[in-house]
């Protein structure tokens, strides 16, 4: 049988791993089919409810405590409908992003924004998203809305731009 490593040799070995950020959101629509949408404060542009995996937090938890910290809903855990890796994202290095569903809520749900992050929310009609999001993301948005109905997971590589 094989040998194992000694702890420092093992410690040294792992430290030359690669690692990547964790990410995710939810795809939240209206009783239109409408895709919520949030406008952040700290970057241009809009994207979904959601945001960075805590430490010691699987993806879908980090999903929907993002939803309910940044938009005040509690949802039910959906199931996965997307992963984006991103590969050489410049100062945020490799990540993998995980799009969860958020399922239907009407759209006169009350909805509060997290002033610290967001600085507004909007519905989004799925042939529109590319008013509000880059276009690779609006297709990667509406092929996860596809797979709503199949049970798959759409799955895409990201190199150097924007997940």
């Amino acid at each position: 049988m094989g040998s194992y490593l000694p702890d420092d040799e093992l410690r040294a070995f792992i430290a030359t791993l690669p690692t990547r950020r964790l990410a995710s959101a939810a795809l939240i629509r209206d009783e239109n089919g409408r895709v919520l949408t949030v406008e952040p404060n700290y970057k241009d542009g809009w994207t979904l409810p959601g945001g960075t995996v805590e430490e010691g937090e699987d993806p879908r938890t980090g999903c929907f405590r993002e939803v309910v910290e940044e938009v005040g809903l509690h949802l039910p855990e959906g199931r996965l409908l997307a992963v984006s890796h991103g590969v050489a994202m410049g100062m945020w290095g490799d990540s993998v992003s995980f799009l969860y569903d958020g399922g239907e809520i009407p759209s006169d749900t009350p909805i509060t924004v997290q002033e610290e992050e967001l600085l507004s929310y909007r519905w989004v009609a799925p042939e529109d998203l590319e008013t509000v999001l880059p276009t690779n993301l609006a297709q990667h948005l509406r092929d996860a809305l596809g797979v709503l109905e199949t049970g798959g997971v759409v799955e895409r590589v990201v190199n150097g731009g924007g997940v």
